[in-house]
């Protein structure tokens, strides 16, 4: 029996576009985390600040603002279980990879994501 229903076209031009149960939670999960946090309307505090922190210098203090942006997120759903998360940065990018139980059937998952700075425009603007 499946818990959760639900569909996605991310990344799909043809073929079923629905998701169930711990598929479902990951793409909800990576619609947060990839859309700026303020941008959607009527929903301020939905999405992620992490591309805010993207032309920060990488110090240990901005990449504790992201392990906490990703326990803010992640403890919003209530099907997940946030066990670890740890950063990686290198040229320009930001990756973090996210250790998840999915709590009805207590599947543990990863989730990575990457963050980069588009260099293009930050030099078209110098």
């Amino acid at each position: 029996m499946r818990n959760f229903k639900g569909f996605s076209t991310v990344g799909k031009t043809h073929g079923s576009f629905k998701l169930y149960d711990i598929e479902l939670v990951k793409q909800d999960l990576l619609n947060e985390f990839y859309t700026r946090k303020g941008s959607r309307l009527m929903s301020p505090q939905f999405g992620s600040m992490i591309w805010d922190l993207l032309f920060d210098p990488l110090t240990d203090n901005t990449l504790e603002l992201v392990k906490e942006d990703c326990v803010r997120i992640v403890s919003r759903d209530p099907r997940l279980e946030l066990l670890d998360v740890s950063t990686y940065e290198e040229d320009h990018t930001i990756q973090v990879t996210l250790q998840l139980r999915y709590v009805p059937t207590t599947t543990l998952t990863e989730l990575v994501l990457t963050y980069q700075r588009d260099i293009s425009a930050e030099q078209n603007q110098g």
